[in-house]
């Protein structure tokens, strides 16, 4: 029977909640209302993660970054305070799958403490963000501030069609709703973050999933940063932008197939 599991609290503001059945996998989220799982685990996150788990046949562990994070922090910092976790929740390297500034964090963790992830998976994000995206979201981060309207550019950034116009609707009936500290923290901490220069260190299995009109994570740099692992797989889907990778029916297959193999 799957089911949500009340949320623990975890070291250095980190949160974390289970659902499923099965080999572990801990799955990194990106930005979007941030939650500490053990005051509530909002339905946006429980959702995914209850069909993750039931679609890869995995007990999920969704991990939440701090809420409010000390001043300052660098992407270095979160993936330091993620490597202890894991290691006090699991006492080996675990499989870990990041989506955008999760992945950003995930890429981050696999570089800086080898032996805490044993396969990767990284979705719509890549060993840096656009310059684009990069700006768009210093520009937004500033406008929710003034409690300014960033419909447009959220639904603009994060995708195309009819899922920008339910996009942009969302976003409009959240003006004025504060971003927490911890969003706001992680979009200052990607301006300056790059980790193409080393690539080359990771020795594990990798894959890197991209969509083909994503505005964030552009193809170019999802393919720029396959290219810098060596063995790493790569599924970039067509037409897909920022937020309908996940939703691309050769996803779940691709990772299911991914974590079986390596």
């Amino acid at each position: 029977m799957l089911g949500l599991v009340q949320g623990e609290r975890l070291n250095d503001g980190l949160s974390v909640t289970a659902v499923g059945d099965g080999p572990p996998l801990v799955t990194l989220p990106g930005l979007g209302q941030g939650a500490d799982l053990v005051t509530r685990v909002p339905r946006s996150a429980a959702v995914p993660a209850t069909a993750l788990a039931r679609g890869l046949g995995r007990t999920v562990h969704l991990v939440h970054r701090p809420v409010d994070p000390p001043a300052g922090m660098t992407v270095a910092d979160l993936a330091g305070w993620h490597a202890t976790a894991l290691r006090e929740r699991f006492g080996e390297a675990v499989d870990v799958m990041g989506t955008s500034a999760g992945g950003v964090t995930a890429l981050q963790l696999a570089l800086d403490h080898p032996g805490t992830v044993r396969r990767l998976v990284i979705c719509a994000a890549a060993s840096r963000v656009g310059t684009h995206g990069r700006q768009e979201m210093a520009r937004m981060v500033a406008l929710e501030r003034d409690g300014r309207s960033v419909a447009g550019i959220a639904s603009g950034l994060l995708a195309h069609g009819p899922l920008r116009l339910l996009l942009f609707a969302a976003f409009s009936l959240s003006r004025g709703r504060a971003r927490e500290p911890g969003e706001a923290a992680l979009v200052a901490a990607v301006q300056e973050w790059d980790v193409t220069d080393r690539l080359g260190e990771l020795d594990l299995p990798v894959l890197v999933v991209g969509g083909g009109r994503d505005r964030l994570i552009p193809p170019d740099l999802v393919r720029a940063t396959v290219e810098g692992i060596r063995d790493a797989r790569l599924l970039l889907l067509a037409g897909r932008g920022h937020a309908s990778v996940l939703f691309d029916r050769r996803v779940k297959p691709a990772i299911q197939g991914f974590l079986a193999d390596s």
